[in-house]
């Protein structure tokens, strides 16, 4: 990769066969490479060589996926919050390291970060807002929206290199 204007640059280009690779295995990250190459048409070599390539460059990470509601997570807050610019890095590492904090965003706009969290009942809630939230340095709003139904759950397009 080569950094340009403090964004990294891939050393070579997305093709259709890349993209491809990447939309079957968003569809089935299990999926063999040989029932991939047969389905686009090309070598497993060929497969297992641009997946290789897409993950060493940063493209595709392996990950998974976690039901929180399967591990007893019954609440799941979007909280937007207004942050003084100068405590956003010490905020974010903040909410970073809290257990039940599973996302956090710079964003541009009326809020300055979303946070994603998970409780196990609604009960935790004042006590995530008044004893943690609330003591970070630096916060000046929060606005929680409380998720109640998830119609889609692919946040691969909120993936970023950052």
């Amino acid at each position: 990769m080569t950094e340009m204007n403090g964004c990294d640059i891939l050393d070579f280009m997305i093709d259709d066969l890349d993209r491809n690779i990447i939309a079957g295995l968003t569809a089935d990250a299990r999926v063999k490479s040989t029932a991939l190459a047969k389905k686009l048409g090309v070598s497993d070599t060929t497969i297992r060589h641009r997946i290789q390539r897409l993950e060493e460059e940063g493209v595709i990470k392996p990950t998974i996926s976690v039901d929180a509601s399967k591990m007893g997570y019954a609440v799941v807050l979007l909280i937007a919050l207004q942050v003084d610019l100068g405590s956003i890095d010490v905020v974010a590492k903040e909410l970073s390291a809290h257990p039940n904090v599973g996302y956090v965003a710079e964003c541009t706009g009326l809020q300055d970060m979303f946070v994603g969290v998970w409780l196990h009942s609604p009960n935790e809630l004042p006590h995530f807002v008044k004893e943690f939230l609330s003591k970070l340095p630096g916060i000046r709003k929060s606005e929680t929206y409380m998720i109640l139904n998830v119609h889609k759950n692919d946040i691969s397009w909120l993936q970023s290199t950052g």
